[in-house]
């Protein structure tokens, strides 16, 4: 992926984190294989800067293209503290076949910017613990980008089943989702893909609103019913998780993690 700055405006981090959450979160509910119509994406809280996708010959575009560089700016931007206005040429065996950029002055697209909607039927109760134990924004933020970059080749309405256990080799938080249920049934609800998707984005949200990055614990419900539930926290910390166990540290290389 190719990139050119543009300086010197700069946005707030926590402002491009969340917009380019929206992004993958409504880019993650299309088919993986398929395509998604280039748009532009901003939310309430921040009307700026728009996450603005691009396309040779302003076509569509495929999904796990959009996937992919949305993962990759947001890695870009974190790890260089380059949080300002800026183009990304996405590139596929030597080919440029999508762009995105990071903007703040509007355009005549942007008039009509995404601002994702959220499930009716989906609650979500959070409550923080651990003290006064910070986890970090950028850390919060790139984990919940990481997991839905995670989720997003998965079909929107396969239930899930197994646990999660999402996190970057050089972050300090960790995000587990486990399911209420783990064995198939016949009636709902369930925990989808979806569903999760709506609940990385919902605590985008929160984190943002309450302004404290702390460790958290989820509990994730449709219509009515729990269906999951799920933490942030802190690497150290995982054995103090009722979410886990041994097999799950296991599976996903964390058993000498504290």
């Amino acid at each position: 992926m190719d990139h050119e700055l543009e300086l010197p405006i700069r946005f707030p981090p926590e402002a491009c984190f969340l917009n380019i959450v929206a992004a993958l979160a409504d880019v993650a509910l299309h088919d993986f294989t398929g395509k998604v119509h280039i748009t532009s994406y901003r939310t309430t809280r921040f009307p700026e800067p728009f996450i603005r996708m691009n396309s040779p010959g302003l076509n569509d575009v495929d999904t796990k293209f959009m996937v992919w560089g949305l993962f990759l700016m947001a890695f870009y931007i974190h790890t260089h503290n380059a949080f300002q206005m800026g183009f990304f040429s996405l590139q596929w065996k030597g080919a440029e076949v999508a762009g995105l950029g990071i903007a703040g002055t509007p355009r005549l697209a942007d008039t009509a910017a995404v601002t994702p909607l959220r499930n009716a039927g989906v609650k979500v109760e959070f409550a923080f613990y651990g003290g006064p134990l910070v986890l970090g924004k950028g850390s919060v933020f790139m984990t919940i980008i990481m997991s839905l970059q995670e989720v997003a080749p998965q079909a929107a309405t396969d239930p899930i089943y197994e646990t999660i256990i999402n996190y970057l080799p050089n972050e300090p938080t960790v995000f587990i989702v486990t399911p209420t249920r783990r064995a198939r049934r016949s009636r709902g609800p369930y925990f989808t893909n979806a569903v999760l998707i709506d609940a990385l984005a919902r605590t985008a949200e929160f984190f943002s609103a309450s302004q404290i990055y702390r460790q958290l614990e989820l509990n994730i419900s449709v219509g009515g019913v729990k269906v999951a539930q799920a933490a942030f926290v802190q690497r150290r910390n995982l054995k103090s998780l009722n979410l886990l166990n041994a097999t799950d540290l296991q599976e996903h290389g964390l058993q000498t993690a504290y």
